[in-house]
């Protein structure tokens, strides 16, 4: 077996473009949690579908690997891949967006909530789901994968100004959101 831990993700994807199978499962073991992850976020926890997208993010790149250009961050790329498969598949749909301002009002204040609480997450969640696909792909990049507003830009393929303008409005919907509770919120 290969060592790849002193691989970058770029040598190693060299490595896949040559025919090397370590390579490629050095690759699926360092992303396809985190991919399916993101997935399953994006997909309203639709776990067997990010299971199935997933497949297809990682068989797209053993049928083609030659269309990662190497002098690119592997990193951005398989994200824009994952993404494009997530739009791919609601527009297949037809309207599997749901927008948050739109949405039924399924989060509820009966109990004080803290940030680190099962519960509050459990909030968070739900508030992510209704928010517009393109919002809540920009938070979750962001905040859960922690991708930097370049890096973002490139995988949503907008400009820098749109990332932040999409940040901010999904920051401010789910504000608005969760701001019942703020007040049960205590800081040590």
């Amino acid at each position: 077996m290969k060592v790849t831990k002193n691989k970058s993700d770029e040598e190693l994807m060299q490595h896949v473009q040559e025919g090397a199978e370590w390579a490629f499962n050095a690759l699926y073991k360092r992303y396809s949690q985190r991919i399916l992850y993101f997935m399953y976020k994006m997909l309203r926890q639709d776990e067997a579908k990010a299971q199935d997208l997933l497949q297809d993010v990682f068989l797209k790149i053993v049928e083609a690997p030659e269309k990662f250009d190497v002098q690119r961050s592997f990193k951005t790329w398989i994200f824009t891949v994952a993404a494009n498969s997530c739009k791919n598949y609601f527009r297949a749909q037809k309207g599997g967006f749901l927008d948050l301002e739109q949405a039924p009002e399924r989060i509820t204040t009966e109990t004080p909530i803290q940030l680190n609480s099962v519960a509050f997450q459990e909030k968070l969640s739900i508030a992510l789901d209704e928010l517009s696909y393109v919002y809540k792909e920009a938070f979750v990049l962001k905040y859960k994968e922690g991708l930097s507003l370049q890096e973002i830009a490139l995988v949503m393929d907008c400009p820098l100004g749109t990332v932040k303008s999409r940040l901010s409005s999904a920051t401010k919907l789910l504000g608005k959101k969760l701001a019942p509770f703020k007040a049960s919120l205590y800081v040590d």
